[in-house]
């Protein structure tokens, strides 16, 4: 049953970040004073012991659930897609930003905030190994165990 309500919480998160948007954009919009480069922001910094893709596995089917790398955080829809969550940020109205903590080397947590919402997401990630961590499923407070999965 476990197995059967993670998944389908992560259904819904992933359901959760489908944003769509459109924009009206025109060259005047796209040029910036003096030619200066446009501002890039990096939101997330996950911790190299955190970066690589997670996922679960019960030794005949696996789930890729999550990516780190240096500097993002992405959900994986088995055979679907990825969902960058710095590319959500930048394609959100008004954009976001993201609130990081890392304890101890042990713990990484982040909570995105909406500028055009209070909508806020909060994700929370222990590690256990080097091969293992576990992410917490903030709507009922239960850890789940996440293998490193190969690329």
């Amino acid at each position: 049953m476990k197995k059967l309500s993670f998944k389908a919480t992560m259904v819904a998160l992933s359901l959760t970040f489908t944003i769509i948007s459109c924009s009206n954009s025109s060259d005047e919009d796209n040029t910036t004073p003096n030619n200066q480069q446009p501002a890039t922001t990096q939101y997330f910094h996950p911790p190299i012991w955190i970066q690589g893709i997670w996922g679960v596995t019960n030794g005949t089917t696996s789930n890729k659930l999550y990516k780190f790398t240096a500097d993002d955080f992405i959900l994986l829809v088995t055979g679907v897609s990825e969902q960058s969550m710095t590319g959500t940020i930048k394609s959100t109205p008004n954009g976001g930003s993201v609130d990081e903590t890392v304890n101890s080397g042990t713990q990484y947590n982040f909570t995105v905030k909406y500028n055009i919402t209070t909508t806020t997401q909060s994700f929370e990630f222990r590690k256990v190994s080097a091969t293992q961590i576990q992410w917490k499923d903030n709507s009922n407070g239960t850890w789940f165990d996440l293998v490193k999965m190969k690329i």
